[in-house]
């Protein structure tokens, strides 16, 4: 909106993307990635996170997971910005990546990734969360103004995009999430007989030679 319409108006501030889409993979596909994980766990820990090196593996299995990943973060980011098409295609697009196996009451502690422009979190296996706990296992992104803000009746209940609060997803095979990595965001506590399996990548897009 330009200084000079007269007009007065409200726009989105701060807005922050958050993409969670259907990747359409097969059953059997989750099954493999599910056990590729399980093979990297040690211990018993009701929170296992692999090394950071997953995506870099030359299993066939990686590969796809991979290829799958970064080609629907890739798709997402670019309808995002505001480069054209053959300026994208010129990034080049780095990533790399581990495995969380989350056992019943585990859980993935805040974090945040600074050293990557987005996070992708790719669902491989998910139990049915027992009754009673509709907030369990879930990925829960903290909003970062509620650490200020002062609320009252009437900010309580703004609408979207302006409303104040965290936002949770619930993973479900198949299905991966995409949004900025320096937001900070965590697993709950998993209420399930079947663990939690999850794929987070760190990924940035680079001008080549960069």
């Amino acid at each position: 909106m330009s200084a000079d319409t007269g007009n007065a108006g409200t726009v989105p501030l701060f807005a922050t993307p958050f993409t969670a889409v259907n990747t359409g993979t097969s059953r059997e596909f989750n099954a493999r990635v599910a056990s590729l994980c399980e093979s990297q766990r040690a211990g018993e820990a009701l929170h296992f996170r692999s090394r950071p090196d997953l995506l870099e593996s030359s299993d066939p299995t990686v590969g796809e997971l991979r290829q799958l990943m970064l080609g629907q973060a890739t798709s997402v980011v670019a309808g995002l910005g505001s480069l054209g098409a053959a300026e994208f295609g010129r990034l080049q697009i780095q990533a790399r990546g581990w495995c969380s196996i989350v056992q019943r009451n585990g859980h993935v502690p805040a974090q945040h990734i600074p050293g990557a422009s987005w996070l992708a979190v790719y669902c491989a296996q998910a139990g049915e969360t027992d009754a009673g706990f509709t907030s369990a296992g879930v990925l829960r992104i903290y909003e970062r103004r509620l650490e200020s803000v002062y609320r009252d009746a009437s900010t309580g209940g703004l609408k979207p995009p302006f409303r104040f609060g965290n936002h949770t997803w619930t993973p479900s095979p198949g299905w991966m999430a995409l949004f900025p990595a320096h937001l900070r965001h965590e697993v709950s506590v998993v209420r399930s007989a079947t663990p939690l399996v999850l794929v987070f990548a760190m990924i940035r897009f680079l001008e080549q030679g960069a």
